[in-house]
């Protein structure tokens, strides 16, 4: 019988990644086992449901043997999940709030889409019942809904311009509960009346709510990484867990056992009695962007979180909703200062007092962000076909312009910028193009290492060195680059590479490793 696996990728492929002669290729950190941990749902066979919205799986957690299983594999009919619920008939809805969608895989394994008009749409909750189906909206101006489980009918706004609501639970009381996350509250919508109201404030960073077999409100305070019970009527509180901050997500299970799910680092915990037992270990999520920091620390770029590195163990330093307004795809420093690219093209400077101050915004599809050796850092604009040189306050200067959606940008000893875009790789130096080189899949990262050119074709899962006269050699295969099912729909995909010694660092967002190809000979 074939061993388990132990991370996301090696449930789908099973060539392991080798290193042409004359390369070696080494852990620096290891893979993941979850692509993130959004909703938790208890199911109705006794197991836990964890959606992912970055690894676009649902994973059941058998919570006595920690056996995972794919209850939706990556390339199903669900993509980027954040929650999800079971209907009375079995059937498993998960919201997509990257696509703007709700889907629904049916008992028999076959899948359809619930509604795909529903932007955000993120908490996902059912009636006692489990024969009505409710989502609100993660946004500013957000919905409350009820939608219909077939489908037939539209979805109906019970009420709207609400501030960032999360997952939600019907109450004892047969009224829907959510918290505003940013807010630090907790509202009650009565269906009867159709009011709303402010039940609880002053909580940090309330993520989720669910209610225990006495009726007592439970809400995760993610920002304090904290599980807290709330007595309905004296407004009673009472610390039921302390885990790391970053919580997403819990469910309550039979018995009352209590698990949390971190949004951080795909980190999933039952936390009963106050004790945590891990039953999927903390992990990277991406990385999408590295940067070696001048105090020797390794800084990754992960999504919802930018984690620092010491030895082999990543730690989150940052993470969304505590300390970033947006999704974090990659790193770069000024002087002793981290810079951090958004999603959105904003860039912030973030110094080690934990200060921070918005230094860019409004690039034109930016895709990375790379520390220029003579100061400032390179910002590649994918969309705009740029790259310009950012000072680190703010001041930004159009280095090379007029490129094909340009991805990722090294600088050589000599000055000549090397730059990934569409199917090729771009020398630039002087103002002009010294080099065209093309046929390559999806080339992404791109390092210079003893005057040779390391480019991470993500297309091809290798990495290729490219000679002085335009030749390549491939050095590296089979890497975990990309997701691991050709077609999946992914919230955001890249593997940068970084000099870092005599050796490049490849990160591996496939597994959520980190990797160290240097070369032997």
């Amino acid at each position: 019988m074939a061993a388990p696996h132990t991370d996301r990728w090696t449930a789908y492929v099973s060539q392991p990644p080798v290193a042409a002669p004359g390369w070696s290729l080494q852990l620096v950190v290891d893979p993941a086992r979850l692509g993130g941990a959004n909703g938790i749902v208890w199911s109705p066979d006794g197991r836990l449901m964890v959606t992912q919205v970055f690894g676009s799986q649902v994973t059941a957690i058998d919570v006595d043997s920690g056996a995972h299983h794919a209850f939706s594999p990556v390339g199903a009919g669900i993509a980027a999940p954040d929650d999800g619920a079971f209907g009375a008939d079995g059937t498993f809805f998960a919201t997509e709030p990257m696509n703007a969608t709700v889907s629904a895989r049916q008992p028999d394994g076959s899948y359809r889409v619930l509604h795909d008009d529903l932007p955000a749409a993120n908490g996902m909750t059912v009636s006692h019942d489990r024969r009505r189906l409710f989502v609100d909206e993660f946004r500013p101006g957000g919905r409350l809904l009820e939608l219909d489980p077939s489908g037939q009918r539209p979805p109906a706004v019970l009420a709207d311009d609400l501030a960032m609501p999360n997952a939600l639970s019907m109450g004892p009381d047969g009224a829907l509960w959510f918290p505003q996350v940013l807010a630090g509250e907790i509202w009650r919508f009565d269906l009867d009346s159709g009011t709303l109201e402010c039940r609880f404030r002053d909580l940090a960073t309330p993520t989720a709510v669910k209610f225990d077999a006495e009726g007592n409100l439970l809400t995760s305070e993610g920002a304090a990484g904290r599980l807290t019970r709330i007595r309905l009527r004296s407004g009673e509180r009472t610390t039921m867990a302390q885990v790391n901050p970053g919580i997403d997500n819990f469910a309550i299970g039979t018995g009352g056992r209590l698990f949390v799910s971190h949004f951080t680092d795909g980190r999933v915990a039952e936390v009963t009695g106050g004790t945590e037992r891990v039953l999927s270990p903390s992990g990277l999520i991406g990385p999408y962007g590295l940067d070696r920091q001048p105090d020797g620390s390794l800084l990754s770029a992960d999504g919802l979180a930018v984690n620092r590195t010491v030895g082999a163990t990543p730690a989150v330093l940052m993470s969304l909703l505590a300390d970033l307004p947006g999704m974090a795809i990659d790193v770069a420093h000024v002087g002793v200062d981290a810079l951090v690219l958004l999603e959105r093209g904003q860039v912030l400077r973030c110094s080690p007092d934990g200060a921070k101050r918005s230094v860019a915004g409004r690039l034109e599809g930016a895709r990375t962000l790379t520390t220029r050796a003579a100061g400032g850092a390179y910002v590649v604009e994918g969309r705009a076909g740029r790259i310009q040189l950012l000072d680190g306050e703010g001041a930004l200067v159009p280095v090379v312009e007029g490129l094909h959606r340009p991805e990722a940008v090294a600088e050589a000893p000599d000055g000549t910028l090397w730059i990934t875009r569409q199917h090729g790789v771009t020398g630039w130096r002087d103002g002009e193009a010294v080099a065209e080189i093309d046929g390559f899949a999806a080339p992404q990262g791109i390092a210079v290492l003893n005057g040779m050119v390391l480019v991470a074709d993500a297309g091809t899962r290798q990495v290729v060195a490219l000679g002085p006269d335009g030749s390549r050699r491939t050095v590296a295969t089979d890497l975990p680059m990309g997701p691991p099912v050709a077609g999946t729909r992914m919230p955001h995909s890249f593997a940068p590479l970084l000099a870092d010694g005599a050796g490049v660092l490849l990160g591996c967002d496939g597994d959520g490793s980190i990797r160290l190809l240097t070369p032997t000979a």
